[in-house]
């Protein structure tokens, strides 16, 4: 009886003790979690240099007679107000109204229906600085007309 306990013991110490699979999981299980947190807070940086980059822009539009006071404040309140949007790449090619700010900016508003969907109607946004850099995304709390007039 002694001799089976023994031969079961002896046989069952020698497991496979690698580390390798359990830190490969921890590795792909981070990225999963802090890749798409990256893309979010790079998103959200970009958005804020957008709207210093257009404060800059609607000041110097202000200096230039380009826009009134008043309706540089009301549309960059639009534009906080609602907040950032969803991200986009691409625009319409036609049907939008452009405003240039004298400094080599520009911002262009487009009406769309978000997601495509006819009753989600809402704007997209493109706004181009000086050098080439665009932000664009589109968001459904800013109502097209109103920013468009805000604008005129």
């Amino acid at each position: 009886m002694y001799e089976r306990i023994q031969s079961a013991a002896s046989t069952g110490g020698k497991r496979d003790r690698s580390l390798l699979p359990h830190i490969v999981g921890v590795i792909v299980l981070s990225a999963i979690l802090v890749i798409p947190l990256f893309n979010m807070a790079r998103t959200m940086y970009r958005f804020q240099a957008f709207k210093q980059d257009l404060a800059e822009s609607m000041s110097l539009a202000e200096h230039q007679g380009i826009l009134s006071r008043s309706d540089a404040d009301r549309f960059f309140s639009l534009i906080v107000d609602a907040g950032m949007g969803k991200p986009q790449s691409t625009v319409p090619a036609a049907g939008g109204t452009r405003c240039e700010f004298g400094d080599g900016s520009t911002l262009e508003l487009w009406p769309i229906d978000i997601d495509g969907n006819p009753e989600n109607p809402g704007t997209l946004i493109r706004y181009t600085r000086a050098d080439g850099d665009a932000f664009c995304y589109d968001t459904d709390r800013i109502d097209y007309q109103l920013a468009v007039d805000t604008l005129s």
